[in-house]
């Protein structure tokens, strides 16, 4: 019976033992699984971090992207209103350009009528232009007349004026000043020599405008009725050139109409004159 017993006993120690073992065995498993999840958990852990941090390096870039660009929208916009300015400085030059070039021509042409005016006027009043030079000076650039010798337009005109005077006077007594005629300032009471600016320069009727000859002293002009009055005076004179003292005159800004007429800048001033023909009552 006690060996049955010590028998017994051995069994279940050896039993003990096997269990042991086995406990001791998936106590192994267990810490490799736990190992293992801990690595599949550390391994979570940095990938989860990796892309955090990809995701906020992404963001980053982004807002890099959208500075980057909001920077460029704005370099680009003020190099748009830029381009806009000049292009509109570049066109508003332009039209200055071709308006100055179509003053400096008109200019041309309003000198050029004036000195054949002037050339005229000298023959009717008895002065022999050939006699008093070859170029006339106006400016500072020569007109050629004949080939003796070289005048200015101021010589001329001085002649010019100085028989016009004695003609306006004539019959008058002998003590008597002549009128003076005005080159500088035109006034009411004042005499002014008028001259048509030729074909190109004509009013709403087509009649030839006559500006005023002048030293630094321009747009004044002939109004309409009063050139009527000369024409029936003496119209082979009035298409040369009209004498006559000034009764009133009226200053105007320049509107486009009045531009494209005298061949003046809109908005700059020029004035109407109203004159009487010497020796009119």
């Amino acid at each position: 019976a006690d060996e049955k017993v010590v028998a017994g006993l051995r069994r279940e120690v050896a039993q003990a033992q096997e269990r042991e073992r086995e406990g001791s065995k998936r106590e192994e498993e267990l810490q490799k699984r736990v190992a293992e999840l801990q690595r599949e958990l550390d391994a979570a852990k940095e990938e989860k971090e990796a892309r955090a941090s990809a995701a906020q390096a992404s963001h980053d870039e982004r807002s890099q992207y959208e500075e980057d660009l909001n920077a460029l929208e704005k370099e680009l916009e003020r190099k748009n209103k830029f381009l806009a300015e000049a292009s509109e400085n570049s066109a508003r030059l332009e039209l200055n350009l071709n308006f100055t070039r179509e003053q400096l021509q008109m200019d041309k042409g309003q000198r050029d009528m004036m000195l054949k005016g002037l050339s005229r006027l000298a023959e009717a009043v008895g002065i022999d232009v050939k006699a008093l030079g070859g170029q006339m000076l106006l400016s500072g650039r020569p007109r050629r007349i004949s080939s003796d010798r070289d005048t200015s337009a101021e010589e001329l005109m001085e002649s010019v004026l100085q028989a016009v005077s004695k003609l306006a006077t004539a019959g008058s007594s002998a003590s008597s000043a002549g009128p003076k005629i005005s080159l500088s300032v035109f006034e009411e009471g004042d005499v002014a020599l008028f001259m048509p600016l030729g074909k190109h320069r004509v009013d709403g009727a087509g009649r030839a405008l006559y500006m005023a000859f002048n030293v630094e002293c321009p747009r004044h002009y002939l109004d309409s009725e009063s050139l009527d009055a000369f024409m029936e005076a003496d119209q082979a004179k009035a298409e040369s050139y009209c004498l006559g003292r000034i009764m009133r005159k009226a200053g105007k800004k320049a509107s486009d109409d009045d531009s494209d007429t005298y061949g003046i800048a809109a908005g700059e001033t020029f004035w109407i004159c109203s004159a009487a023909p010497i020796g009119a009552p």
